[in-house]
């Protein structure tokens, strides 16, 4: 029981960078202190919460809420878009255009630029780990379809430690639809958004009878 407990524990550690087993992504938010663009966040750190694994982005994954209750949009970019910026320090701004998340150990860093001028909120979606079970009688509830993931998939990560255990096809089989049940699920689509004026318009069918669109 004690080896299944660990075994258990890591196995669910490993579906955490996994994005399509993760049920739920949380919106995680932090009030600006003028004059600051970088925040820690885990335990212990600026904003004393749960270190993201990563942040969500594309289009609508985070914004800026102003004190009138304003939503303005607020870009998520990876860290060579955030080695263009060459005057990170010097352009302050009320409402910052980017961020970008460091998943630094222990602590992750949130960027932001510009410097922000006002203490507006900033809201974005955050990819987090699973929680590690505390005791083998903890009772949790989890969406359809993972108790069984759980129990086919940690039967194959303890056969290692069986020498005489047999894994069948019947078993593996169960544990690959089961864990591709819930990835299928967990699946989100994303949305592209562009400028129109960015792609070629299209042109009328071209009409027989009028000899022309």
């Amino acid at each position: 029981m004690s080896r299944g407990f660990a075994v258990l524990n890591d196995m669910l550690g490993s579906w955490s960078n996994e994005s399509l087993t993760t049920f739920a992504t949380l919106e995680q938010s932090l009030i600006f202190t003028p004059g600051k663009f970088q925040y820690t966040i885990g335990v212990g750190g600026d904003l004393d919460t749960t270190r993201p694994l990563r942040i969500r982005h594309g289009f609508g994954a985070a914004y800026i809420l102003d004190t009138s209750g304003n939503r303005y949009p607020l870009t998520v970019i990876q860290q060579d878009w955030w080695n263009l910026i060459g005057n990170i320090l010097q352009v302050n701004a009320n409402i910052p255009q980017y961020l970008y998340y460091d998943p630094q150990n222990p602590w992750g860093i949130l960027n932001f630029y510009p410097i922000p001028n006002v203490g507006y909120t900033a809201f974005w979606d955050s990819y987090l780990q699973f929680e590690r079970f505390g005791s083998l009688e903890v009772h949790v509830s989890l969406p359809l379809g993972y108790v069984m993931a759980i129990k086919r998939n940690l039967a194959l990560e303890l056969e290692p430690y069986y020498p005489n255990a047999v894994v069948s096809p019947k078993l593996q089989k169960a544990a690959e639809t089961s864990k591709g049940n819930v990835k299928r699920t967990n699946f989100r689509e994303t949305i592209a958004k562009y400028d129109a004026e960015l792609v070629s318009k299209s042109r009328a069918t071209y009409n027989v009878y009028r000899d022309g669109a």
